[in-house]
């Protein structure tokens, strides 16, 4: 359905309507479809039309609150400057890129509690930029991150909500300005873990998985937070014991003893 551009509806009242071919996709795939404007009651100058996707972001302030707040990311040119016609309309297939590090939101056929993903098309009209058509998509897990989750799922772990931070993670190859926190409730096999977060960094090749685990201490001492870190390399998914893995990680960050 065409919607209004607001920014512009003062002499010209375009409209656009974003049609997607591929409402869901894994990182690393490609989101195409058709972008349609029609013009309105006079001939307008078009600088611009691109497609760009936005998450919801948790972002903390130095006054100590968090708020969240749409954060666009991989935007891409579909067609440059232009002249739309009154009454015309302009049709533009696009093939959006889909970021390794893109927040997934769907595992094993479920949406993830707290996860959503859009696709926005911008609009740059006569000088006035109008992102008036966002249209959600689906975000599957990548083959490792599938591998990964399953493990910590059947070590006992309850998956229970996610959220996107902001902010970076050192000694990964984070390109995006933000990361995807998976939290985990506590597991009868874990006793001393009161929470368990799993973030995945994804690159071409392979994967960095962070642990961050909250970490009962014992009579004397309070909950700290342990954090750890290993690799995935996608050539060796098939050969490798990643629950034992986790497992190892887990005893690394003093969850076990």
């Amino acid at each position: 359905m065409f919607k209004q551009m607001l920014a512009a509806a003062g002499v010209g009242g375009a409209e656009v309507d974003t049609e997607l071919f591929t409402p869901g996709v894994q990182p690393g795939g490609l989101v195409e479809g058709v972008i349609r404007l029609r013009g309105g009651r006079v001939d307008q100058a078009v600088g611009q039309v691109a497609v760009e996707f936005i998450t919801r972001v948790e972002r903390e302030y130095s006054d100590g609150e968090e708020r969240v707040a749409d954060q666009a990311f991989g935007r891409v040119a579909v067609t440059g400057p232009f002249t739309l016609g009154a009454g015309r309309i302009a049709e533009f297939r696009f093939a959006a890129p889909v970021p390794l590090e893109t927040p997934i939101t769907f595992f094993d056929g479920h949406h993830l509690p707290g996860a959503a993903v859009a696709l926005r098309t911008v609009v740059d009209l006569h000088g006035a930029v109008d992102s008036t058509d966002t249209d959600p998509i689906g975000i599957g897990a990548l083959p490792a991150q599938h591998v990964v989750l399953d493990a910590v799922r059947r070590m006992g772990f309850p998956l229970l909500r996610t959220d996107v931070e902001a902010g970076r993670i050192n000694r990964t190859p984070q390109r995006l300005p933000f990361y995807q926190e998976l939290e985990f409730g506590r597991s009868p096999h874990f006793p001393r873990v009161n929470q368990l977060e799993v973030t995945f960094i994804a690159t071409e090749t392979g994967m960095a998985v962070v642990l961050e685990a909250d970490i009962q201490g014992g009579l004397l001492r309070g909950t700290r937070d342990g954090i750890g870190m290993f690799w995935v390399d996608y050539a060796q998914l098939a050969h490798q014991d990643w629950t034992r893995e986790i497992h190892q990680s887990l005893h690394r960050l003093g969850a076990l003893g």
